[in-house]
């Protein structure tokens, strides 16, 4: 149903397309509704600094999502999510539900026994789906003048 793409620089557009329909997390997250070439070019410096393995998420020929992960935190050096972002017109569709279920099957099959994931205090969609599947918040900080409150799954 859905093939995990990895992601590079020759997915700017696709890339691009995913973040800006979801203008609200865009203004949660970088301060603008709309992100450009520059900034999608600075997300990826950032993963790849942090070794983040980006993927693009496909369903049949449909470019639907982006997720972003790694196997060890910057805060916690624990498996992690850096993001899940799904196209606007693909949500509501259970399609987010569904792909975080096949990164969690991955992660149980490299041994992983719990992944963490840090949310905006104010991204209030995102914080009822992640606690909807079962993350418990562990942590409150501020990061770049914003609230991010840090979230635990123990996998069993």
């Amino acid at each position: 149903m859905f093939t995990f793409l990895k992601n590079d620089m020759k997915f700017v557009e696709t890339e691009k397309n995913i973040m800006n329909s979801n203008q609200e997390y865009n203004l949660i997250a970088y301060d603008k509704k709309v992100l450009g070439n520059e900034d999608i070019l600075d997300i990826h410096e950032e993963t790849e600094e942090l070794q983040i393995e980006r993927y693009l998420v496909k369903k049949g020929d449909d470019f639907i999502a982006i997720l972003d992960y790694g196997l060890s935190s910057p805060r916690h050096q624990k498996p992690w999510i850096s993001l899940l972002a799904v196209h606007k017109k693909y949500q509501g569709l259970g399609y987010a539900k569904k792909i975080y279920l096949l990164y969690e099957e991955l992660m149980r099959t490299q041994q992983v026994n719990c992944i963490h994931i840090a949310v905006h205090s104010t991204n209030k969609s995102a914080l009822n789906f992640w606690t909807s599947l079962g993350f418990i918040q562990f942590d409150e900080r501020i990061y770049e003048d914003k609230v991010i409150l840090s979230f635990e799954k123990t996998l069993d």
